[in-house]
């Protein structure tokens, strides 16, 4: 009897330990799923996504990615692993035609398991993402554009959208989007655009996008004007490079001979440019004003002459050997020495300070995209959101930067695309090329509208830089 109690006990003790043993074996965490993006729909054309795998209790075992939809089941992937792996990340390429999905509701269904041994294996799928299947594109309508555009100059495009996510102008690489709010019809938007000057001439496009990704394209045509990019050479002597280079780059110690001179300035000529540049593109899309904050042709800078035109290729020297060639993204003006600069047009400061090779900047943002840059100042004297009136002071002109004197460097930007400045000046091109397109298109907005009725010839003549001064070289 002793015996038998003893061997019940001891059962029981391994009964209770084996079912500890089991529930904690039950109880630790199986694998993760994440997906990214989350995506809500899924239309023509594949879409990219990632499949994330973790595993904390085992090293994984397998994966099984599948489609359900209208009662059926489609694998997208399927995989056994062999070795110690406790996280894996899987790309899917999901294509509702490969998959033969129709419009309707699917889901997205993670199978994942690690090599831990359960009593009770858990059947059911990781992850289940619920999308739609969406196979119709947006609707788009072109209403007006500008039909005459330069290279490297801006145009303008009021189109009608609905049922996307994302829509505006493509030309090139570039992409200009639009922006409603300007006509009584919600769906109406309105696009500044830009022919890129470091891309052969290309017809614009509409482009609309909805979240399925599914795109419509309507075409623009536009007949592009001649245009002239100049050229020009800069000779850097010892004595400029003294001069400036310990201002961009500090570390440069004051005993450095003219060779070291000359390659920290190519630094700052290269990647010092290249910084600058990712900065203003940076500040000019970070948002716009959704409407114009300008009335009227933008304004030169009073009394003052242009020593460089846009966009001008520059060829550097030293010695007498090519070192350097860039690109200038601006026109120069030059005046008196610390002369007042003026805003250009109406508009609001969107970032003032130093920027590298330009120096001290202001940036003014005139609504719709559209963006001036004055830059190398000697004094700023606005404020970032501060609004400004046409020919407001801004600062004083100086030669912070990479500037070889007192002078100007005016800069205009679309989307953070350049654009030739001259176009603004013109108020006849406004009426043409901005306010025409916009009147066709039934909208009317102050102070820039007006005239726009005047015949938009075929033969109006393409702009001509003015005038370059001659100016030392450097």
């Amino acid at each position: 009897m002793f015996r038998s109690w003893k061997l019940w006990l001891a059962l029981l003790v391994v009964a209770t330990l084996a079912g500890g043993f089991a529930l904690w074996r039950q109880r630790q965490p199986g694998v993760t799923a994440t997906l990214d993006p989350a995506f809500a729909a899924l239309g023509h054309g594949s879409r990219s996504v990632r499949v994330t795998l973790r595993a904390p209790s085992a090293p994984l075992a397998s994966l099984q990615v599948r489609v359900t939809h209208a009662g059926a089941q489609r694998t997208v992937l399927e995989e056994e692993f062999g070795g110690a792996e406790r996280q894996a990340e899987r790309p899917l390429a999901l294509e509702a035609a490969a998959l033969g999905l129709t419009e309707g509701a699917a889901e997205l269904q993670v199978f994942a398991r690690d090599r831990l041994w359960r009593p009770r294996p858990d059947p059911g799928p990781r992850l289940v993402h619920r999308f739609t299947v969406d196979l119709t594109p947006p609707t788009l309508e072109l209403r007006a554009a500008t039909g005459y555009v330069r290279h490297a100059g801006v145009g303008l495009a009021v189109y009608r959208v609905a049922g996307a996510t994302r829509s505006g102008i493509r030309v090139g690489s570039a992409f200009f989007p639009g922006v409603p709010g300007l006509a009584s019809d919600p769906g109406v938007h309105v696009a500044l655009f830009a022919s890129p000057y470091s891309e052969p001439p290309a017809a614009p496009s509409v482009v609309a996008e909805d979240e399925a990704g599914n795109q419509r394209v309507i075409g623009v045509r536009v007949t592009f004007l001649p245009a002239r990019f100049p050229k020009d050479t800069i000779r850097l002597t010892e004595a400029f490079l003294r001069r400036k280079v310990p201002e961009l780059a500090p570390q440069t110690p004051g005993t450095a001979s003219p060779a070291e001179l000359l390659e920290a300035f190519l630094r700052v000529n290269r990647g010092g440019r290249q910084a600058a540049e990712a900065k203003i593109r940076e500040v000019a899309q970070a948002g716009s004003a959704p409407r114009p904050l300008w009335q009227g042709a933008f304004r030169q800078q009073p009394n003052s002459k242009v020593f460089a035109n846009f966009p001008e290729q520059r060829t550097y020297l030293a010695d007498g050997r090519v070192v350097d060639t860039q690109w200038h993204l601006g026109i120069d003006l030059a005046s008196h020495r610390h002369t007042p600069v003026e805003a250009a047009n109406a508009g609001r400061v969107v970032f003032t300070g130093a920027n590298g090779i330009y120096g001290n900047i202001v940036v003014l943002d005139h609504g719709l995209g559209l963006h001036t840059l004055y830059g190398h100042l000697s004094e700023i004297g606005v404020k970032v959101g501060q609004s400004v009136s046409k020919g407001e002071p801004l600062g004083r002109t100086g030669e912070t930067g990479l500037a070889g004197g007192d002078h100007l460097h005016f800069a205009v930007l679309v989307h953070g695309v350049y654009a030739t400045p001259l176009e603004w000046w013109d108020a006849q091109w406004i009426r043409d090329r901005i306010a025409r397109p916009l009147a066709e298109a039934g909208i009317r907005l102050e102070g820039i509208g007006d005239g726009a009725a005047v015949p938009d010839a075929a033969a109006s003549p393409a702009l001509t830089p003015p005038a370059v001064q001659p100016r030392k070289k450097r």
